[in-house]
Parts: structure tokens; C-alpha cells; sequence
């Protein structure tokens, strides 16, 4: 199957209390809060974005912060990548990504370089896909956008899941 990314919406509160795995799962389960998911395409936006691969965040940077979330909840040694963002950070991070305009990233894109930087997932010698690859790309960074603004309007904070 593969990593996928999967952002809720939370509290501030909550996010306090999710120190322990067990509750951040449970919430999870909870089918009446906002979600977005942008599959499998969290590391290449990061690196589409930042020129960094997820697994080195960029401290202090809000879009690395929009994909990976502001602070680490379930430590280095697991399966499953979970942190959050709080109410705050999710607005100035809406802020930032409605100034974006995704088109110049995406004119940068090169498959190459990813592939030489081991970007998740490996898919980046099917040179004859670049367009699929770009449109998902741009959907994913469409559908984080859209996600993080209704946070904001909401004044939501914002669990990420990436397992």
C-alpha cells in the first residue's frame, strides 16, 4: 500500500492531550471531524516546496509546517508519523498558502531530482506520467490549501497523520 497523509481537525485542547498515542487513534476513528488527504504525495510536495525531503523539516517554515505539522506528537521511533499544529499556526499557515502561486513550483519540477534525493513515493522514473504526476501535485496542494483555510475560518487546530 504505502505512506499516505491524512490531516483532521482537532483542538487546541485535544492536541494537549494527545501526548499519549492511544488517544490520538481514537480520534482518528472519529468520523464526524473535517479530513483531508493528499495520498501519497506528502513528501514530494514537501520537497516540491521546500527542497527539502519530509524527513528534514524546515523549523520555523510554514509550509513545511502545513505537510508535517508544527510539533511532533509520536517521536522518532515509530511507524506512524503523528504531529500537530496549533489554531494559531493554522492561520498564518492558511495565510501563506493562499499567497502561493503553486504554478512557478511546478514549472521547477524535475523528476530527476527527486529520484536523486529518494522523494516518496518512487515514481519518478516514469518519465511519460509528468503530467499525472504534476496534476497530482497540484491537487494535493489544492486540497491542503482549501483544507487549512476552513481550519482557519473555523479556528481549528490540526492533526497529522502520516502512516
Amino acid at each position: 500500500m504505502g505512506m499516505i497523509a491524512n490531516y483532521q481537525s482537532t483542538t487546541d485542547t485535544e492536541l494537549e492531550k494527545f501526548k499519549c498515542l492511544d488517544d490520538v487513534e481514537e480520534a482518528q476513528e472519529n468520523e464526524d471531524l473535517e479530513i483531508c488527504d493528499i495520498g501519497k504525495m506528502w513528501d514530494a510536495l514537501h520537497f516540491l516546496m521546500t527542497g527539502k525531503p519530509a524527513s528534514v523539516p524546515v523549523e520555523g517554515d510554514l509550509i513545511s509546517e502545513a505537510i508535517l505539522g508544527q510539533f511532533n506528537i509520536s517521536g522518532e521511533d515509530v511507524e506512524e508519523f503523528i504531529s500537530g499544529t496549533r489554531s494559531n499556526r493554522v492561520k498564518e499557515i492558511a495565510k501563506a498558502l493562499q499567497k502561493i502561486d503553486f504554478e512557478k513550483y511546478i514549472d521547477k519540477f524535475n523528476m530527476r531530482n527527486f529520484a536523486k534525493n529518494d522523494i516518496y513515493p518512487n515514481i519518478w522514473e516514469y518519465d511519460d506520467e509528468v503530467d499525472e504526476i504534476k496534476d497530482d501535485l497540484r491537487d494535493s496542494f489544492e486540497s491542503l490549501r482549501k483544507f487549512y483555510e476552513k481550519m482557519a475560518e473555523q479556528e481549528s487546530a490540526v492533526l497529522v497523520s502520516i502512516y
